[in-house]
C-alpha cells in the first residue's frame, strides 16, 4: 500500500490525523483539533515541513531553528521524535522506538510522505454514530449511581494513584457490596478505551483502587480516567465523570 494521512475523530469528538507508512505502520500522530479544517491544515503543515532538518537532542547537537525534527529519549529511555512547525508548535509526534536507528527510519518515512494522499475517515465515523444504538438498561433491575473522587491533576511517573468512590442504588442510596469496578482510560485516538486497573467494592459500596502511574499514549503525558460498573443480574450499569491527570516524567541528565 501507499503511505497516507488518515483524518479521524477521537472518542472525545475531536479531530486528529495519523500518518500510515507504506508498511501500514503508524509513524506519526497529531494533536486534537476542535474543527476538521484545523486538522486538515495540520496535515498540510506536516507536508510543507516534512523535509526539515533533524536536531538530535540525545547527543547534544546544535540547536536548530524551527521547523525541525527533534529526536529525544523519554522516561523509559525509548527514542522519539517531534516535528515542529516554523512557529515552534509540535504538529506531529512519533511512537516510542527501541533504537535511534528505528527512530531515524520513522523520520525518513515522514520525509517520503510529503505528497501522500489524505484519507478522510470522519464520514464513516459519523455514519457509525448515527446507526449505533445507545445502551439500554436491563428491565426489572435497580438503577445504580457510581461516584469517584477527583484524582490529582498531576502525578510523578511510577507513583501510586488511589481511585476512591462509591457504588449505590439510585433510589435508596444504599451501598452495593462485592461489585467489580473497572478504572478505564478514555483513549482519544483509535484503539478504544482500556482498563487500567480493577477492584471490588466493600460491604458499604466503597472502593479504593491503586494504580501505578505510567504513560498510556506516545503523543501526550496525560490520562483521562473514569470508573465503570458493568452491572449484574440485580443492578444496571453506571459510569462516573471523566477526569484528566498528567503523568510527569523527567529526562535523564547527562553525566
Amino acid at each position: 500500500m501507499k503511505a497516507k494521512y488518515q483524518v479521524y475523530k477521537d472518542t472525545a469528538g475531536k479531530f486528529r490525523f495519523r500518518l500510515r507508512a507504506a508498511n501500514n505502520k503508524i509513524v506519526a500522530v497529531s494533536e486534537a483539533y476542535e474543527r476538521k479544517a484545523g486538522c486538515m491544515n495540520g496535515v498540510k503543515s506536516v507536508q510543507r515541513n516534512c523535509d526539515s532538518r533533524i536536531e538530535d537532542k540525545t547527543i547534544g547537537a546544535e540547536t536548530l531553528p524551527h521547523p525541525k525534527y527533534e529526536v529525544f529519549t523519554d522516561a523509559a529511555s525509548k527514542f522519539r521524535f517531534n516535528l515542529s512547525a516554523p512557529n515552534g508548535e509540535v504538529i506531529a509526534a512519533s511512537e516510542a522506538y527501541e533504537t535511534k536507528q528505528n527512530c531515524m527510519n520513522g523520520i525518513e518515512a515522514v520525509q517520503k510522505s510529503c505528497d501522500a494522499e489524505i484519507e478522510d475517515l470522519t464520514v464513516d465515523q459519523v455514519m457509525e454514530e448515527v446507526t449505533e444504538a445507545p445502551m439500554q438498561p436491563a428491565a426489572g433491575v435497580v438503577d445504580t449511581t457510581l461516584k469517584m473522587s477527583c484524582p490529582p491533576t498531576s502525578v510523578d511517573l511510577n507513583s501510586i494513584i488511589t481511585f476512591e468512590g462509591n457504588l449505590m442504588t439510585s433510589d435508596t442510596g444504599k451501598g452495593i457490596g462485592d461489585a467489580k469496578i473497572d478504572i478505564y482510560e478514555r483513549d482519544r485516538s483509535f484503539m478504544g478505551n482500556d482498563v487500567l486497573v480493577s477492584g471490588m467494592t466493600n460491604k458499604d459500596g466503597d472502593f479504593s483502587i491503586d494504580w501505578k502511574a505510567k504513560q498510556q499514549d506516545w503523543w501526550d503525558d496525560s490520562v483521562e480516567v473514569f470508573a465503570h460498573f458493568e452491572g449484574d443480574e440485580k443492578h444496571n450499569p453506571s459510569q462516573t465523570d471523566t477526569y484528566r491527570t498528567r503523568v510527569l516524567f523527567y529526562l535523564r541528565k547527562k553525566s
